[in-house]
């Protein structure tokens, strides 16, 4: 193992690498040739958090407009405001967004483009909150 630090930077950071499989970098994990990136700066979080808001604002528009084109139709616009009013609060729980993201996506299968929104928010949260 090797400990490294930056001697052009005022602030430490170590990083620890073990037979090349294996990287910590400060308290970020790596294993095999997988790239990490650690937490976004707070400046970056923030505008990733906006748009993932405006993508809900937009999945939401979509099932208020066709909600008679799912069964569920009703339901999942409620469960998209659950979402949106979430996504508003100053700290929103990831694990209630992917709940309520989890009821949404199987009532929108039939629909591609829909289905593919509603995964690509799923990530979204996952990565960011």
């Amino acid at each position: 193992m090797s400990e490294h630090r930056d001697q052009g930077s005022a602030s430490y950071s170590s990083r620890i690498e073990a037979g090349r499989d294996m990287r910590i970098d400060r308290s970020t994990v790596a294993v095999g040739h997988s790239t990490v990136a650690g937490p976004a700066p707070v400046a970056d979080r923030e505008a990733a958090v906006e748009e993932l808001r405006d993508a809900v604002d937009q999945l939401l528009d979509e099932l208020r407009r066709n909600s008679e084109h799912y069964e569920d139709g009703p339901q999942l616009v409620e469960a998209g405001e659950q979402v949106q009013a979430e996504l508003a609060r100053d700290e929103p729980r990831p694990n209630l967004l992917l709940r309520w993201l989890g009821f949404i996506a199987p009532g929108v299968h039939t629909t591609a483009a829909v289905a593919a929104d509603v995964a690509s928010i799923q990530d979204s949260v996952t990565a960011l909150l």
